[in-house]
């Protein structure tokens, strides 16, 4: 080994300031790499330990000088230790700054990636120049999955040859072991592979280490609002970091981890900028095709005025409204929920209302059209574990009899104007999706002019003012009863809505909210 020269020409000096002493530097095997003065014939040693080697005086038996030179060299020693140490410090600073100019260039290539395989390819790729491993692995997915996918495998400079480790990886690893830890974990997770064995199954992802494996969540947003994306996987330190010559420490260490979670940080908040920029352009999209499929304008019945609102409690909802004309020529007024108010909900009831239009034209009676449309979507609605409320009523141009359906739905409010009160009819059949094979019955119910009949959604019955009291269906009921009266179908709705609000002071809704109220307008028969 050599010295530091400063080091050097101390060791050079001691033989000519002190008499008959020789001083020389051996290496970590032993053998001499520097050697000063001439060796005295009988004499004493004082051995001194160097970072790689040793320092060794020899002295003569006639010397008073023994512990001047022992101090010497352990002086000279200290040095050493001083200057590898100050070494290594600036060569941690030089790779610290290496990591962040290469963190600097990388975002910049990843936010103009072409799709989320080039993104976290470009992201895993960069990560190995950093860390200086012999693999990254990134794989899709969360905790919530039986699996995720490999989506990058980058394996540095490794040039040529058959990966045959590689080609046993599975590409839908299972979410259990090192990396459920990891998904699970908020910070890195690392595992050391036993002396002579190796960690997991073949195919497995800890399989492909031989020394270490580390691994870190990728995740987009913070606190509890985080959603993980996948997971950036780092195996075997291979060589420097940033592809540095010379010795480098084969071990994984906290510099890894920073490196590993910095670039999982990058990946997530870029990959994570587009799913939701994604998922944005969908929800307008679902929003657009969910107003599209609404009544365009009022229903227009001889003998009746009808009138209809829906609100969404966020971009897609659950909940629907329908004017079908059945097959014998009446109007059936269809209000329905689907469980939840999201994308999912959303498409549920825009196939929902796809097969009961199409049903309704093959039927005459709206308990049939029901029936049809409850055998036919319960698979789905098993499989996607939603359900389905839905209520309708047949409407005849200038007939007072309407018949009633309901599947499981809230009660209907029939407003009586000669007792001015409110009857209510609740539901005696099944929500659509309960059972594979239902029976719908309908009633009939026979209105007055001036009677007035209102079909709605839980989001307003459950929607809670400032002190989580419910708006509940007696208040709803005593509303329906004040506002019926001389007024139509329009104002009656606004009346409702306005009084929703009120009542809400500012909260915001928890639920979709959908009515429709129907004011009966003719004294034609009763048929």
């Amino acid at each position: 080994m050599s010295l530091h020269p400063d080091s050097n020409q101390l060791l050079q000096a001691i033989p000519v300031a002190i008499d008959g002493v020789s001083v020389c530097v051996l290496d970590a095997d032993g053998e001499r790499t520097e050697a000063y003065g001439v060796d005295p014939v009988d004499g004493d040693s004082v051995r001194v330990a160097l970072p790689a080697g040793e320092l060794v005086a020899e002295i003569p038996a006639s010397a008073p000088s023994r512990a001047l030179v022992a101090s010497l060299l352990d002086a000279i020693a200290q040095r050493e230790r001083l200057e590898m140490d100050m070494d290594s410090m600036n060569s941690s600073s030089v790779r610290l700054l290496e990591q962040v100019a290469m963190m600097g260039e990388t975002l910049p290539k990843l936010s103009g990636g072409g799709d989320d395989a080039e993104i976290a390819a470009m992201g895993a790729h960069a990560c190995n120049l950093a860390a200086g491993v012999d693999r990254v692995i990134f794989l899709s997915g969360d905790k919530t999955k039986e699996h995720c996918d490999v989506v990058v495998h980058d394996a540095g400079e490794r040039v040529g040859g058959v990966d045959r480790e590689f080609d046993q990886l599975e590409v839908a690893q299972p979410v259990e072991g090192f990396l459920r830890d990891v998904l699970l974990a908020d910070g890195a997770v690392q595992l050391d592979v036993p002396e002579g064995g190796r960690l997991g199954a073949p195919g497995s992802i800890e399989h492909l280490a031989r020394r270490q494996i580390l691994g870190v969540r990728v995740s987009y947003g913070s606190g509890g609002k985080s959603v993980t994306i996948g997971a950036l996987i780092l195996i075997d330190r291979a060589r420097a970091p940033g592809g540095a010559a010379g010795m480098f420490d084969p071990e994984l260490g906290s510099e890894e981890c920073q490196v590993a979670e910095s670039f999982a940080a990058m990946l997530g908040a870029v990959l994570g900028a587009r799913k939701v920029a994604r998922l944005g352009k969908e929800l307008n999209m679902a929003q657009t095709i969910q107003q599209q499929i609404l009544p365009a304008a009022p229903v227009l019945v001889d003998g009746f005025d009808v009138a209809a609102g829906y609100f969404a409690c966020g971009a897609v909802g659950g909940d629907y409204f329908d004017y079908v004309p059945l097959a014998d020529g009446r109007t059936m007024v269809v209000v329905a929920d689907v469980s939840g108010h999201n994308l999912a909900s959303g498409m549920v009831m825009v196939g929902a209302r796809a097969m009961l239009r199409t049903l309704a034209t093959m039927h005459d009676r709206c308990e049939d059209v029901f029936t049809q449309v409850a055998r036919r979507m319960h698979d789905d609605l098993t499989r996607t574990e939603r359900f389905l409320t839905a209520a309708a009523v047949a409407l005849r141009p200038n007939g007072r009899a309407i018949d009633y359906v309901s599947a499981g739905h809230n009660d209907l409010m029939v407003y009586r104007v000669d007792s001015d009160t409110v009857e209510r009819y609740s539901s005696e059949d099944v929500i659509l999706g309960f059972l594979p094979e239902p029976e719908y019955k309908a009633r009939q119910l026979v209105l007055e002019p001036g009677d007035c009949v209102l079909i709605y959604t839980d989001g307003i019955t459950e929607a809670c003012n400032q002190r989580d009291e419910m708006f509940g269906e007696e208040h709803l009921s005593a509303l329906f009863a004040k506002l019926a009266p001389n007024r139509s179908a329009q104002q009656i709705l606004d009346g409702l809505v306005a009084e929703l609000d009120r009542f809400r002071r500012g909260q915001l809704r928890g639920d979709d909210v959908t009515a429709v109220v129907i004011r009966c307008t003719t004294g034609g028969p009763c048929r």
